[in-house]
């Protein structure tokens, strides 16, 4: 085999220049994702602050194309378009990135990578990189557009979040380890789960992250509701995270995600259950079905089965 001449390492001042970001979000990492991936969320965001976005298109998928033009505050025109090389739904985007001229010729191309990590309850930790830049100057000219960008990012997820959200809360008189284990354990959980007047049969529940939890409720009419319970998060005797739908075959339209936060106050236990609609649409339908009402239900009804149990 022949021997070629050893290739010396650039000095890092002729390297292509990486730009990196990393922000954390005050907002559960679908949320950020989605955010990144719904055209209607992306022109709140993705130019820097003052911008407006005419136009903006996208084909989100392996070796799809997306395309946006964005405007300045002084009406000067920039337009810029990309391939999405690599997709990790929930967890990794990658794709190219170059800025047009009016006569449609792509200048130079760089790379970009956002990942997206649960960090604490409900937080991400959103990492930006973006490779392949001619020089440290224009890197740095990039860094402040992103970062405006993200600016705008960190307040559409706040109004997301915000208007999306049913939270309700409850002083329950029992200590932090004994109301966690009612809420994992299926001979508890059928006990006290659900509104006033409903019961509850489990089939299946396999607690930890990457389980499912499938039951019916059976309200006070006789009508059975199926459930699907798919545990995303699990951090004992703390916190619990889940995606809720109606399982197979159920309407996705109504899918929501949940969380459940278990607060030490002394020997009681603030409960609180935070559900987290896919749409404002679905948030309203939910309150109106009673969810607000029925959330009441199920954390006294939890309050009175531990008063209970402690008593046996």
């Amino acid at each position: 085999m022949a021997q070629g001449k050893a290739s010396k390492a650039k000095p890092a001042s002729e390297r292509p220049a990486r730009l990196e970001i990393v922000r954390i979000f005050e907002a559960p990492r679908a949320l950020v994702y989605e955010a990144w991936t719904t055209p209607e969320h992306l022109g709140q965001w993705s130019a820097p602050e003052g911008f407006t976005i005419p136009e903006a298109r996208m084909d989100f998928r392996k070796g799809g194309i997306y395309f946006a033009h964005m405007r300045s505050p002084g009406g000067d025109d920039h337009r810029v378009q990309g391939k999405y090389i690599d997709i990790v739904e929930g967890e990794r985007i990658a794709m190219t990135h170059a800025w047009v001229n009016e006569a449609s010729h792509a200048g130079p191309e760089t790379t970009i990578t956002v990942t997206f990590e649960d960090v604490g309850n409900d937080k991400t930790k959103m990492t930006f990189v973006q490779e392949g830049f001619a020089s440290k100057g224009v890197r740095d000219g990039h860094a402040e557009g992103w970062n405006s960008c993200f600016n705008l990012l960190a307040i559409l997820l706040e109004k997301l979040r915000g208007g999306r959200d049913i939270i309700i809360s409850r002083l329950i008189n029992a200590p932090r380890e004994l109301v966690f284990s009612a809420f994992k354990d299926p001979e508890h959980i059928t006990h006290w789960w659900g509104p006033n007047g409903f019961t509850t049969t489990t089939y299946e529940m396999d607690f930890r992250p990457g389980g499912q939890w499938l039951f019916t409720m059976h309200g006070p009419d006789g009508t059975d509701y199926p459930n699907r319970v798919r545990y995303t998060e699990v951090k004992e005797p703390e916190y619990v995270g889940y995606d809720h739908d109606a399982g197979e075959g159920g309407d996705q339209a109504f899918a929501f995600k949940a969380s459940w936060t278990f607060d030490a106050e002394g020997r009681k236990t603030r409960v609180t259950m935070r559900l987290i609609a896919a749409t404002l649409e679905l948030r309203e339908f939910m309150a109106k079905f009673g969810a607000v009402e029925g959330g009441d239900q199920t954390l006294s009804r939890l309050d009175a089965f531990l008063a209970g149990t402690e008593k046996r």
